[in-house]
């Protein structure tokens, strides 16, 4: 986890990368001139039509912003224009006194190399991506006597199940909200005593629940004795459920009973009755798209390197877990199908930090809205056997 202290001092490259080194051009790096004509001159001459990312310094020779495009000379001569179509451009523009930009071999690729720069250097201008600002987070069910749900930005021993990340976080916090409000689970402090009506007691004092959900219907106040641990259980494993897109006939019933008291005219349990189908509508379709990766997102994707060579990038459950070469040779064959076989074992796993969680949300997103370049995804099976050809070859050239 990068933390503030960890920033680099002083800018002296964009420094290394998850992605490989021949999907990467070398980095320019200009002074920028005064005059905007210059500036513009400068551009068409320097850099070319392709992706890549970029970078502003200021005079201390910090990065004070990174974008990505998939045009470089397209986007770095908008921020010259006579007027920038954004204001925001022109402010950086006037903070800065250098220019870097380092050519990408696609647009997928770009989108995260932007993010790796962002996380490593948390430019001033730039406000998504950051460690430090609005993260991704996960929805997590908590074990003990009487779990619930609850927003975590890591995992820890409190949890049970976790399902993300998941990206806006305070729709996110809403969301759970319902959950726990529909299914009927609580939200008070895990310090909270909880004693189920069917665990004996010696003195019989009647309990009082210790929150107004009891008396709402929205909480069967296991605080207070209320229901039985197995009662309590059956609406967690309905909650899971639901999470697990094995039953979403809640969303049917909450816009039916939503229908019905505003037909009544009851029109603010109408109103909470809609707030909580539009929040698990919305959970719902984060999830499912979560789902999908995790099934479709599993082998390799090749791209083209700048040198017209092929990159392997190595999927697993949506997540990048590295890139390759391709097994143009028996040796890289050889270690390219140990690594695969490695990889294709392995059980899913959530992200280990900010960073894999915000490059597994890229790839995932990329892929919802670009569903045609899923064909170019090739399974692991298939791409072990393309190595073991490779590797078969060679054998019988030195033969």
């Amino acid at each position: 986890m990068t933390t503030l202290l960890d920033r680099p001092a002083k800018f002296d490259g964009f420094g290394p990368s998850i992605l490989s080194r021949q999907t990467r051009g070398e980095l320019n790096r200009h002074s920028i001139p005064v005059d905007r004509m210059d500036a513009r001159k400068l551009l068409r001459e320097q850099c070319a039509f392709e992706p890549g990312v970029y970078g502003w310094l200021d005079s201390n020779r910090q990065l004070v912003y990174v974008g990505k495009s998939k045009s470089l000379r397209s986007r770095l001569l908008s921020y010259f224009a006579k007027t920038p179509t954004d204001p925001k451009m022109r402010r950086i523009r006037q903070h800065s006194q250098q220019l870097v930009w380092e050519p990408v071999s696609h647009e997928l690729l770009a989108l995260i190399r932007e993010q790796e720069l962002i996380h490593r250097w948390r430019p001033d201008f730039n406000s998504q991506g950051q460690p430090t600002r609005t993260q991704p987070a996960f929805l997590c069910i908590s074990g003990g006597a009487a779990p619930n749900a609850f927003l975590a930005r890591r995992i820890s021993k409190r949890t049970s199940l976790t399902f993300g990340p998941i990206s806006g976080t305070n729709r996110l916090r809403q969301a759970i909200i319902s959950l726990n409000q529909v299914f009927r689970l609580r939200d008070c402090p895990d310090r909270t005593k909880f004693e189920f009506n069917n665990q004996r007691t010696l003195f019989d004092d009647p309990a009082t629940a210790k929150c107004i959900r009891y008396e709402l219907g929205s909480c069967p106040a296991p605080c207070a004795g209320a229901c039985s641990a197995r009662e309590y259980q059956n609406n967690v494993d309905r909650a899971i459920e639901f999470l697990e897109g094995r039953d979403v006939a809640i969303l049917t019933k909450l816009e039916r009973e939503m229908t019905e008291a505003a037909s009544k005219q009851a029109f603010e349990r109408a109103v909470v009755l809609r707030d909580d189908l539009e929040n698990l509508t919305w959970l719902d379709r984060r999830l499912s798209s979560l789902r999908r990766a995790q099934t479709t997102l599993n082998g390799v994707v090749p791209f083209r390197t700048r040198r017209g060579r092929t990159c392997w990038l190595v999927l697993r459950g949506g997540r990048l877990i590295v890139t390759s070469g391709p097994p143009d040779r028996a040796s890289r064959a050889e270690r390219t199908t140990e690594q695969l076989t490695k990889i294709s074992r392995q059980s899913l796993e959530t992200p280990a930090n900010l960073l894999e969680m915000q490059l597994q949300l890229i790839v995932i997103s990329w892929f919802r809205k670009f569903p045609d370049q899923l064909k170019q995804l090739i399974s692991f099976e298939t791409a072990i056997r393309l190595c073991s050809q490779r590797i078969e070859m060679s054998l019988k050239k030195t033969a």
